[in-house]
């Protein structure tokens, strides 16, 4: 009896050695999520929307701890993710800095670096003007910039979505503004009401959040008004071509299997139709609509080929 059992058990463990990777359903152990930013931020939040929707379901894993690895704009997480084994266990969430840290120098790889997820959702962006700004709309600013070449500040963070989204509009209407560091969107916030600088990018969730405060929207950068903000036009009803929706963009090691790949697109999709998810992230001022992988490249993409014309300007203003 003893005999048999040492054989089963050799015979299983010569079955497991010689089993090629992936031959396991996946997954079958814990999947990591790398978070760039501190824990509380809404970034954070999103990703832990998730966990939970993962972990109280048979969606995914039922155990994917996330990872706080805040620092350098968010380049040392994404670093982590990029550097993983690429076996489907380490994945992360990030933005449209994926693009401009590369543009900028920061770091040497984008996405074409990573194997793309999608995206669970996008934000949509607009300018606000400060109250103690000499305009009050789009109109009157860019008349303003054009009598005043350098005198319209804009606060951001440079290097940054922030900083090259007001920077596509101004190349586009032909605009001289000034870039002024400031930080993130809190410190952009009172930037604004103190009447430092006169402009600055948010969401539409910020902007609705922070209007009646000392700033008001001044301009969106969406293809059509924005329901919540009606009154609110669009950059393109001026002749401005720009629209620049901020991704949630989900991201894996390159070169992940196909089949792993897929399982994790799934996960996430099937979450997204989860009613209490959608509201979630739309708590979190986002469009709760999953964005395939193929679409989301082609936007960065399409960020990058704007972005990367404006990096010696902004490299001046970093200096």
């Amino acid at each position: 009896m003893v005999l048999q059992i040492t054989r089963r058990v050799a015979l299983a463990l010569s079955f497991a050695i010689a089993a090629p990777i992936g031959a396991f359903a996946f997954p079958d152990e814990p999947i990591k999520i790398i978070v760039p930013t501190d824990p509380g931020g809404a970034m954070d939040g999103i990703a832990r929307v998730f966990q939970k929707a993962f972990e109280t379901s048979d969606l995914l894993a039922d155990n994917m701890p996330v990872i706080n690895m805040a620092g350098a704009g968010g380049t040392i997480g994404t670093r982590e993710i990029k550097d993983a084994p690429a076996d489907g266990y380490t994945i992360g969430i990030w933005h449209d800095g994926i693009v401009t840290s590369k543009a900028m120098g920061v770091v040497d790889y984008d996405q074409s670096a990573f194997s793309v997820i999608g995206a669970t959702g996008y934000a949509d962006l607009g300018l606000a003007v400060s109250a103690k700004a000499p305009f009050s709309t789009f109109e009157e600013m860019i008349a303003y910039a054009k009598e005043h070449p350098g005198e319209v500040t804009v606060a951001v963070n440079i290097g940054l979505p922030v900083h090259f989204v007001p920077m596509r509009v101004a190349t586009d209407a032909g605009l001289d503004l000034r870039y002024v560091q400031v930080g993130g969107g809190a410190k952009r916030y009172q930037s604004l009401v103190g009447g430092h600088t006169n402009i600055a990018l948010f969401s539409t969730q910020e902007l609705l959040k922070f209007g009646g405060t000392g700033i008001e929207p001044l301009v969106m950068l969406t293809e059509e008004r924005v329901d919540a903000l009606p009154d609110v036009p669009t950059a393109k009803e001026f002749g401005i071509d720009v629209v620049s929706p901020s991704q949630r963009i989900w991201l894996a090691p390159k070169d992940v299997p196909a089949d792993r790949l897929e399982a994790l697109r799934t996960a996430f999709k099937t979450a997204m139709e989860r009613e209490d998810v959608a509201k979630q992230l739309q708590d979190f001022g986002l469009n709760a609509e999953f964005v395939d992988a193929d679409e989301v490249n082609a936007l960065l993409d399409e960020a990058r080929e704007a972005t990367l014309p404006l990096v010696p300007k902004a490299r001046e203003a970093a200096q």
